[in-house]
């Protein structure tokens, strides 16, 4: 399940998606519920069941860990003589209240901020996300004869077909899908799905629209575009088998979740 953590981290970077994923939800689930925002998850945290299931694993872990240069942090200070200070915040797009409330010392940096920069601008603009798709959609969709399944073996596509069944969505509404866009639609607990579909903001959206409400300047580091050509940069089959590895998953997507909030 390495791959699929680690695809997991990087479909962070196309937190945007989730407008796009979640109709793709609503179509292809039998029946429609009405969007909650006070969804809770229910997942489990893997490291401390590690911990009591397998010490000595957890303690070659946390070793590792120990040993990662600048492993420990989510708040960054930086500085050059002449200059203000500018801060660097690590931070999961979610929607979970654990996530999208600051540490006091993040917060203080915030309040003191003239400027906020967060990914991508885009995501705040529908219109321009919408038109950033449309323009590439090489980037999204095969545009030729490939689908998912001729790229897996028959048992990788029985499996996969199995897992999209079972989340409501039918296989052949995805045929043609780019598998990091049906990574992004599978990566995410459904709680956190209901969620940002009942209109409750993941972490980086809801600190842009403080910051404009509190009057602050809002700047993006690049583009929808960037970030998709990022995730079309990587070869296709580490792509494929992070997809086959997340839909395996299945409810212990939750717990993966979970264990990164915690």
């Amino acid at each position: 399940a390495f791959a699929s953590l680690k695809l997991l981290v990087a479909l962070n970077v196309l937190f945007f998606l989730s407008f796009l994923v979640i109709a793709l939800l609503a179509a292809g689930q039998a029946r429609a519920e009405t969007p909650r925002t006070d969804q809770v998850c229910a997942g489990a945290d893997m490291l401390s069941a590690l911990q009591k299931d397998d010490p000595a694993a957890y303690r070659k872990i946390e070793t590792e860990a120990a040993a990662t240069p600048n492993g420990k942090g989510l708040l960054w200070k930086l500085e050059k003589a002449g200059e203000r200070p500018s801060f660097l915040f690590g931070t999961m797009h979610m929607t979970d209240p654990r996530v999208t409330t600051l540490p006091p010392a993040a917060q203080k940096a915030f309040d003191a901020a003239d400027t906020v920069v967060i990914e991508t601008t885009e995501v705040l603009d529908k219109q321009k996300m919408m038109a950033a798709f449309l323009k590439e959609p090489e980037l999204m969709m095969f545009t030729d004869s490939t689908t998912l399944s001729s790229l897996l073996s028959p048992d990788d596509a029985a499996a996969v077909n199995k897992a999209l069944d079972a989340r409501g969505i039918p296989p052949a509404s995805v045929a043609k899908m780019k598998p990091w866009m049906l990574s992004t639609m599978v990566a995410l607990p459904a709680c956190e799905l209901a969620r940002q579909a009942g209109g409750t903001l993941v972490l980086d959206i809801k600190l842009a629209e403080d910051a404009r409400a509190s009057g602050k300047a809002v700047d993006g580091l690049e583009t929808v575009a960037d970030q998709l050509r990022a995730m079309a940069s990587l070869p296709l089959a580490f792509h494929m088998k992070g997809l086959v590895d997340t839909l395996k998953l299945g409810d212990r997507v939750n717990d993966v979740n979970e264990t990164m909030i915690v």
